[in-house]
């Protein structure tokens, strides 16, 4: 792991500009998935069913995505905690994503939105957490004994 944190400290100013970029773009894309689910659930928007359930899941993932575009910014203490849960909401969207859609195309368009952009997406966060552990750490020195 020593060489993969040397090859990313050899490019983390690049990478850390526009990583916050790829997030802001991420959560504005979206958007409009987020409104056609919501103008296209079960039911209607608003009311109580599991369909809604999806449409607040992507909502949070964009909120999150946009956090995390300010956090790596600044390279704040709380990046790496953020990260880790936002990997997490992805991997689980994509999930629930192939386990819960119906056989043809909305299956296909599961896998290509899984594999294509939440996992690979949800691998990104995962080592971005991993990486910005040291960011919170640096904030509390070790004392000496």
């Amino acid at each position: 792991m020593p060489a993969i944190r040397k090859a990313l400290a050899n490019h983390e100013d690049a990478v850390l500009r526009w990583l916050p970029l790829a997030f802001r773009v991420a959560a504005v894309l979206l958007l409009p998935w987020i409104i056609d689910l919501a103008l296209n659930v079960r039911g209607h928007f608003g009311s109580r069913n599991l369909s809604n359930s999806w449409v607040w899941l992507d909502l949070i993932e964009s909120a999150a995505l946009l956090a995390l575009a300010s956090l790596v910014r600044r390279r704040h203490r709380a990046t790496s905690p953020i990260a880790s849960a936002t990997a997490v909401l992805l991997a689980m969207d994509a999930f629930f994503d192939l386990w819960s859609a119906h056989r043809g195309s909305a299956f296909r368009t599961a896998e290509i939105f899984a594999y294509v952009a939440e996992l690979p997406s949800a691998a990104l966060l995962a080592l971005l957490s991993w990486y910005s552990l040291p960011w919170a750490a640096a904030l509390h020195p070790a004392r000496p004994a």
